[in-house]
């Protein structure tokens, strides 16, 4: 059975250290964690000791894994050599990706950013993933794969997010003219079917962060996604919904956890159905 990540996103207001015991407790093997700041209300952690010091007691104590630390937007003022603090903290806590959403609308000096970002990451033993979304400047699948291949690092790849992919357009047979060595991370959700006609920005942007299904709630694709990726692809679950935005981050925890070991579990038995 593959292993199951939750993503900060999905009770992103538990903190990195209520993600860590939310994660645990409702049976994760491994977490996702937002230790660089996106929003004003996601706490600063790295560069202060006592805070650094917590979370990585909380890791060691429940004995999981850190798949992706979240998140690093490719903007035009960004200086990856800035980062270095919250990169040695990833590093100390034995993850693997950073998660990187482009929002620079120049295509030079976001590859040299990228680029650059994919240099410093190296150091501290970290892989730079190109997440794309429909709001971005990078808003579909062949955007980030141009963006990816584009530089010359080897500790790249893709976030592949299942309401992106339907939302831009995509669908699972798309990744099959992909290099599946490039394909090392999947945000795993659930979604109704695509709204008709045109949509903001901020509506996109809304259903992303606030009216995601869990797996096997929705009409999404999953089972073709799942089979589309590479064997070994890390799978984080990232379902932030507002209908269970009243419960405790555990309960929500938990929720996660169960919907998506029943999901994997079919998906399991199916494959080793044999024909009748």
């Amino acid at each position: 059975m593959s292993a199951l990540s939750l993503a900060a996103l999905t009770i992103l207001d538990a903190g990195p250290a209520g993600q860590i015991r939310a994660a645990a407790a409702a049976g994760f093997a491994s977490v996702g964690l937002r230790l660089n700041p996106l929003l004003a209300s996601d706490p600063h952690i790295a560069g202060l000791p006592e805070r650094e010091r917590e979370v990585e007691e909380l890791i060691a104590q429940a004995q999981m894994k850190v798949l992706e630390i979240g998140v690093f937007p490719i903007l035009p003022h960004l200086q990856p050599e800035d980062l270095t603090a919250v990169l040695a903290l990833s590093q100390r806590l034995g993850a693997q990706f950073l998660v990187c959403p482009v929002e620079d609308i120049d295509p030079v000096r976001r590859l040299a950013t990228f680029s650059r970002l994919c240099d410093v990451a190296a150091r501290y033993d970290l892989q730079c993933l190109i997440e794309f979304n429909p709001y971005s400047a990078c808003p579909n699948l062949a955007a980030a794969v141009e963006m990816m291949l584009a530089t010359q690092a080897g500790n790249k790849g893709l976030v592949i997010d299942a309401l992106h992919l339907s939302r831009s357009g995509g669908d699972p047979n798309d990744l099959l003219a992909v290099d599946p060595k490039w394909l090392k991370l999947v945000h795993l959700c659930d979604a109704p079917p695509k709204p008709e006609g045109l949509r903001t920005l901020e509506e996109m942007r809304a259903e992303s962060r606030t009216a995601r299904l869990l797996p096997g709630e929705g009409s999404l694709w999953l089972d073709r996604l799942m089979a589309a990726l590479p064997a070994d692809v890390g799978v984080s679950i990232e379902a932030p919904t507002a209908r269970n935005a009243h419960l405790p981050a555990l309960e929500r925890a938990r929720l996660a956890y169960q919907a998506s070991r029943s999901f994997m579990d079919r998906q399991a038995a199916r494959a080793h159905m044999t024909p009748q």
